[in-house]
């Protein structure tokens, strides 16, 4: 290297040098200046931080409990201590209890109270099983004619089966044909083929 070259590089480092003390003194001035709000944004990440690992903590901690909770109520259906348990802990899993109750003993009343509850899916599944309890062609028909009903095809069976020991296949096939491509399909088809068979 030339003494020419020398002097150039050494031009250069110092520029560089030169560059990075004033982006320096300019972060301090930067830093001088907001430095409570700095401080403060820094302090609410670290406060927000763990703020949410606190509460996953919590939310996980009373998802244990209340599905230790619901475990017990299914084994006794009438332990009041887990009942009240899950009720605090997870109000949506001790509703789907009272449903799952109500339909394996048949209870009307208790169907009633849960399909008039805010929770629509619970809500919805209540009016299906009240609907096929009665028996009645009427209620069936009132909860298919919901385009949005969980359990429309099966409504749309039951109602054709009911149709068909009334001995009106005429009828029960109008309602069959309204059942689309769907898990229920190949019951429908079946209800038919006995519809026929009623029929003669």
């Amino acid at each position: 290297m030339g003494a020419k070259e020398n002097i150039e590089y050494i031009k250069q480092e110092l520029s560089s040098e030169e560059k990075f003390l004033e982006s320096v003194i300019k972060a301090e001035k930067f830093y001088k200046k907001h430095k409570k709000l700095i401080i403060g944004l820094l302090a609410a990440v670290v406060i927000g931080g763990i703020g949410y690992g606190a509460y996953e903590m919590k939310v996980e901690h009373d998802l244990v409990v209340s599905n230790k909770a619901y475990q017990r109520a299914l084994q006794n259906p009438d332990d009041k201590e887990a009942l009240a348990l899950l009720k605090e802990k997870n109000p949506k899993l001790y509703h789907l209890f009272l449903y799952q109750q109500a339909v394996k003993k048949r209870d009307k009343a208790a169907l009633q109270q849960i399909a008039a509850s805010s929770d629509s899916v619970l809500a919805d599944l209540a009016k299906y099983h009240l609907a096929a309890l009665q028996k009645k062609i009427e209620a069936l028909d009132v909860y298919a004619l919901n385009s949005e009903a969980l359990l429309r095809e099966l409504a749309l069976l039951d109602e054709s089966y009911l149709l068909m020991e009334q001995k009106d296949v005429a009828k029960a096939r109008d309602k069959l044909a309204k059942i689309e491509k769907s898990p229920a399909t190949a019951y429908a088809l079946l209800l038919a083929h006995y519809g026929v068979k009623v029929a003669q």
